[in-house]
Order: structure tokens, then C-alpha cells, then sequence
């Protein structure tokens, strides 16, 4: 009788064991960024479907709009494509369910990247698939040696032409800070205007200045205004780039701003201005300038600035140009 229980036992154990393998495991791809969708999901390079919808909070498994996925508890290569064509970076693009549970996959946005599409890595997804939209700008084919994403040289020279103007400028104005200047300190306020070639970016903005010390000294620097941006952009002769572009940002113009400081010599400066992409003003930069103020009357200056940093649109923009901004002001001092 005891060796028949046992048997019973080893048999009904072995049928759990061997049903463990079976039991369902799923995986759940969802997003809370709207302006991606609809992502296509890849595993193990096979399309499963799109994620259509956006959620402000973790949804339920096979909630419309999320992608749910039945699947064996293994290793699985994962891959996501946006509507742009852009691949996914924020995992590391491998995933092993568990038996009897669901694994949450949170698609975030910001996180997508350009890629060579005719790269053989990629090679499932664009066989016999075109992104729905383009981007404002095709970073991956005229411009790509422009862009921090694909060439980090022109970055490296860049930081290190900064911080050597950065000590440079730092030694002069320390050195004549309190030498007397009948020009400085003063606050000024005024009207400027600037082009980011590669960004195709026309800024007509207003401009505060304060410059503070003696012949040499420190500036603070902030504008507002309104960027102009082209009409249209061609994509192989097809596309705007305004149909690449959320509802709420398909405008010609758009609202931008920039903070920066800077260390001067007489009415030489050098500055850095950061412009982050926030809500609707979705340009972003990160420069380093050369300007210098003329004082051509006593409350009034023309200035002039040129400069050389990074920048693009959305919230990873500043990874996708580099660029060389040029343009003016005119100051009057109060």
C-alpha cells in the first residue's frame, strides 16, 4: 500500500515538473508616450504586432492598445520600432519570462535612435516595411557625419575648444577684474537674432544681458522668442517634415528661450547656453560662443556672436545635430 502511495506521488510530481515548462508566461509591451505609437514589437526577429495607445499608468495584460504576448520561458531577443523607424535603446534587448507570470515591458519615449537601415543587423525589420512618417531631418544618411550619434569626433574637439576658451577667458577676466571700464558693470535688454544652420532654425528673440566686474568680469545671459522653421523639408521628394511631427507642434514657428554665462574681457565674451526641449518648445541646444559688444553709443551696442555645439528637436535632440549658430543684437543699456 505504501509503495503504491509513493508511486502516486512520484507520478503526480513528475506531471507538475513536467507541466512547469507549459504554463503560461507572458510578456506585456505597453507605453505612456502617445507621440511614438503605433510601435511595431519584434521577437526574436519575427513581427507580434503593435503597440496602438498610451497610458499614464501600467495597464492590465491585453488591455486594447497594449500588445500581449504568450510566449516559452527562455531567452528571447526583443526589438521595438517606432513610427519613424527609430529601434529602441532603453532595454538591452533580451528578455526570459517566468512561468505563470506576466513581465511588464515599459516602452518609454525619448529612447529611440536612427539607424542605418540598410545595415544587415536590421535587416528584419525594414525587409518589406517603410516607417509611417519621417523625421524633420533624415539623420542617418546626408547628415550622418554631422551627428553625435554616428561621428563623436567633432564632439571631443568641440568640449576641447570649450574648456580652453572657458580657461583662457577665465584668466583675463580674473586678471582685470578690477581694472576700470566705463562700460561695465551694466543690465541691458535688447532684440537678437541668430541661425542654426544645420537645425534650419531662425531664432528672433528678445535678450537680457547683465555683465558685472571691470574690464574683466562675468555675464548673464537669457532670451525669448519665437524660432522660424522651414516650410517644408524633403524627404526623397515625398514628405514634409511637418507630417512627421505631433498635431500640437505642426506650426512653422514655435516658442524657444536659452539660459547661459559667460566670462568676458572687455567687451569680448565667451558663454555657454543651454536650451532644453520642455512641452511645446520642443528645440533643444547646448552651445559654446564667441561674442563681443560694440559700443558704438554710450546706451548702445551691437553685438556679435558666433558658436559651435549640439542640438535637434524632442527629448534626446540634443544627440542629433551638431551645429554652428551665427547672429547679432542690438543692446541698450538701462
Amino acid at each position: 500500500m505504501n509503495m503504491k502511495k509513493a508511486h502516486l506521488i512520484l507520478i503526480l510530481l513528475a506531471g507538475v515538473l513536467g507541466g512547469i515548462p507549459a504554463a503560461a508566461q507572458s510578456l506585456c509591451f505597453w507605453t505612456d508616450n502617445a507621440d511614438i505609437v503605433p510601435v511595431r514589437i519584434y521577437i526574436d526577429k519575427e513581427y507580434l504586432g503593435d503597440v496602438t495607445a498610451a497610458f499614464k499608468t501600467q495597464p492590465l495584460l491585453d488591455t486594447e492598445g497594449t500588445l500581449g504576448v504568450d510566449t516559452t520561458p527562455e531567452r528571447h531577443s526583443i526589438t521595438a520600432v517606432d513610427k519613424y523607424g527609430r529601434v529602441y535603446n532603453g532595454w538591452d534587448g533580451f528578455v526570459t519570462p517566468q512561468p505563470g507570470q506576466v513581465v511588464y515591458l515599459h516602452i518609454r519615449g525619448g529612447q529611440f535612435q536612427q539607424v542605418d537601415r540598410s545595415d544587415e543587423a536590421f535587416a528584419f525589420i525594414f525587409m518589406n516595411w517603410v516607417p509611417l512618417f519621417t523625421l524633420p531631418l533624415d539623420y542617418g544618411r546626408v547628415y550622418r557625419g554631422l551627428s553625435p550619434m554616428h561621428n563623436a569626433a567633432p564632439g571631443v574637439g568641440m568640449a576641447v575648444a570649450a574648456i580652453g576658451a572657458t580657461a583662457a577667458m577665465g584668466a583675463a577676466a580674473a586678471n582685470n577684474w578690477d581694472i576700470q571700464d566705463s562700460r561695465f558693470p551694466y543690465f541691458a535688454i535688447g532684440l537678437g537674432t541668430e541661425y542654426f544652420s544645420s537645425l534650419q532654425s531662425w531664432r528672433n528673440v528678445g535678450r537680457i544681458k547683465a555683465r558685472f566686474g571691470g574690464q574683466g568680469g562675468f555675464s548673464l545671459i537669457a532670451d525669448a522668442g519665437v524660432a522660424i522653421l522651414p516650410d517644408r523639408w524633403s524627404y526623397n521628394g515625398t514628405s514634409t517634415w511637418r507630417d512627421a511631427l505631433p498635431d500640437r507642434w505642426r506650426v512653422n514657428t514655435l516658442f524657444t528661450w536659452s539660459v547661459g554665462a559667460g566670462l568676458d574681457y572687455g567687451g569680448l565674451s565667451f558663454s555657454v547656453r543651454y536650451k532644453p526641449a520642455i512641452g511645446n518648445s520642443y528645440d533643444t541646444f547646448l552651445v559654446g560662443q564667441m561674442a563681443y559688444d560694440w559700443w558704438i553709443a554710450t546706451h548702445v551696442a551691437l553685438s556679435f556672436n558666433v558658436g559651435f555645439g549640439m542640438g535637434g528637436y524632442g527629448e534626446n535632440g540634443l544627440r542629433q545635430r551638431y551645429d554652428f549658430p551665427i547672429g547679432f543684437s542690438l543692446l541698450f543699456r538701462l
